[in-house]
């Protein structure tokens, strides 16, 4: 039967292509003097979660070749809040100005399932090489304008990006303004915009992550990627002149149809992940109000994936990413989430590497989506879905909403302590609420204690969903609370 059609108006730094019982409750809103997702009661959201995911690539409906239950194991056995769900534009959009209903309709069944399990869900709009042709995913064909330029298959995937008929693909897709393929990036957007309108009120969906990994193209300086930095050279031109200014007309395009969600952007793919800066200016969000734009970047160490091994002494990427993502979150003024990241966890050191860049993230005060579900070494489950050790280390302690504004948490593996501290917000309502894998990290008990004055705070336990509320005097001006393993 045919798939019903809605007609529309006119190295790899990166993932390889291998590989709670109710919905959100409170739709998420952000504040303008506080630079994270909040809820309808201005609590902070720090959301950690799964790319779902890499397989999908493949699937010859774009789908998650899964069992449905599987989505509820995200929350139930891994307290996991967040998807980043991967769909793709050559289905959304397979024939110009064709939007296929019949795949959205499936998108949103597994966005039912994300909200009978309690789990937020990002739309990754995901590309990796611009397109099937040119060995992965991504455009439909006919979005291909490559000007008849040359491609050779690569043994790795990633060198395919070098390859002059996929550069010349992603030219023709930045080159908006002028010239007989400008209306590539316009179906593109108009595509992101029936996404928009089909979803915007779903209440799964925290928001639509615009692009994944964009590539500069022939303005790609592969000497960046060995940490070279290029503040007078084509990156910063790629990410002022094109990727920012496309972010924009997307941006402002959603804006038209869906004024409430979150809109998450990624810095241009390559150096970024590896701990360089990105070069790109604030951008705006027109709806009324405050601004609910998501900064998005991935993280992955070009020492770790070449080398297979992680040495900390001498991978600066977890600690350039750091530094620069800071000063970044800072000029965009936006919330910071890691949207990638992950590794073979059989690497030399791997584990190290995992608890590294845990750690960063929770100095970062920066949620974060694991690549991936998919079974394997770089997931957290093996072919018959039993949980990898690895597990036990992605599986922590954190403050999933916060009646206030985070300074500062964090979850030490070896002593099993956590910490939390943060400071009141007016207009902030409701409990503070902590996940707290007890069974898995905790077995013989834990304890709970605050600088706060006696009296002044209470907590309760669902020990059926491991989450702790504390409940605090919003009169003190900032909070701090513990908790150790019982004895």
């Amino acid at each position: 039967m045919p798939r019903p059609i809605l007609l529309l108006a006119p190295l790899a730094l990166g993932c390889p292509d291998s590989a709670t019982d109710s919905a959100p409750d409170t739709a998420p809103e952000q504040r303008q003097d506080v630079p994270f997702i909040t809820d309808d009661d201005g609590r902070a959201l720090i959301l950690h979660g799964l790319n779902v995911m890499s397989a999908s690539k493949s699937d010859p409906d774009r789908m998650p070749p899964i069992e449905p239950e599987i989505i509820q194991r995200m929350a139930d056995d891994w307290g996991f809040d967040l998807s980043r769900f991967l769909i793709f534009w050559d289905h959304v959009e397979p024939n110009p100005g064709e939007i296929d209903q019949a795949y959205l309709d499936d998108v949103e069944l597994w966005l039912d399932r994300h909200a009978d399990a309690g789990i937020f869900v990002v739309l990754d709009m995901h590309q990796d090489v611009y397109a099937q042709r040119f060995c992965c995913d991504g455009a439909p064909e006919w979005a291909i304008r490559d000007d008849g330029e040359s491609f050779t298959m690569q043994g790795s995937w990633f060198l395919n990006y070098f390859q002059p008929a996929v550069q010349r693909s992603f030219d023709n897709f930045w080159l908006y303004t002028d010239g007989e393929h400008a209306d590539v990036q316009e179906h593109y957007i108009q595509a992101w915009v029936a996404v928009a309108e089909r979803f915007r009120d779903h209440p799964a969906v925290l928001g639509y992550d615009i692009i994944n990994e964009p590539s500069p193209g022939s303005a790609n300086d592969g000497q960046e990627l060995l940490g070279l930095e290029n503040p007078s050279g084509s990156h910063p031109d790629f990410d002022q002149q094109r990727l920012g200014p496309f972010y924009q007309r997307v941006i402002d395009a959603i804006r038209a149809v869906d004024g409430d969600r979150w809109i998450f952007y990624e810095p241009r793919y390559g150096a970024p992940a590896n701990g360089l800066p990105s070069y790109m200016a604030p951008l705006v969000d027109p709806r009324p109000g405050q601004q609910r734009l998501v900064y998005f970047p991935h993280l992955y160490s070009l020492k770790l994936e070449a080398g297979q091994s992680y040495d900390p002494q001498n991978d600066t990427a977890i600690a350039g990413w750091e530094a620069n993502r800071a000063l970044e979150r800072q000029a965009q003024g936006s919330p910071l989430l890691i949207g990638e990241w992950g590794f073979d966890s059989t690497w030399d050191n791997a584990h190290q590497a995992l608890y590294d860049t845990l750690a960063m993230a929770d100095r970062a005060t920066s949620g974060w989506s694991y690549w991936s579900l998919d079974p394997g070494s770089w997931g957290i489950v093996d072919s018959e879905w039993n949980e990898r050790e690895s597990a036990d280390i992605l599986v922590r302690p954190y403050p999933q909403r916060v009646a206030g504004t985070p300074t500062e948490y964090g979850f030490d593996p070896t002593t099993r302590r956590f910490h939390l501290a943060f400071d009141d917000r007016a207009g902030v309502q409701g409990s503070t609420v902590i996940y707290l894998p007890a069974a898995r990290h905790y077995p013989e008990g834990w304890t709970l204690s605050s600088d706060d004055p006696e009296g002044s705070w209470s907590s309760s336990w669902d020990a059926a969903k491991e989450l702790l509320s504390v409940e605090t005097d919003p009169s003190l001006g900032s909070h701090s609370f513990e908790i150790v393993p019982a004895g």
